[in-house]
């Protein structure tokens, strides 16, 4: 997949990235293609949420996330 390989880069400076990264469950997730995609989906437009809600590897991954970052659904 173009851009998997370097696509954290632009992350590095997010406070608590290190902490969430170090999270077995979510390092496995990311490894996950169809997690990232959908992740990426949603990351580009939070309303593309509702496609993934049945899907829970996805959404295991976005609870963290904002549980983590303290975003809103």
């Amino acid at each position: 997949m173009p851009g998997m390989g370097g696509g954290m880069s632009g992350m590095a400076g997010i406070p608590g990235l290190n902490e969430i990264l170090s999270d077995p469950e979510v390092l496995a997730a990311m490894q996950d293609p169809e997690v990232m995609v959908a992740f990426q989906v949603v990351a580009q437009n939070p309303a593309n949420m509702s496609k993934y809600q049945s899907n829970p590897k996805v959404m295991n991954l976005i609870s963290k996330l904002l549980a983590k970052f303290g975003g809103q659904a």
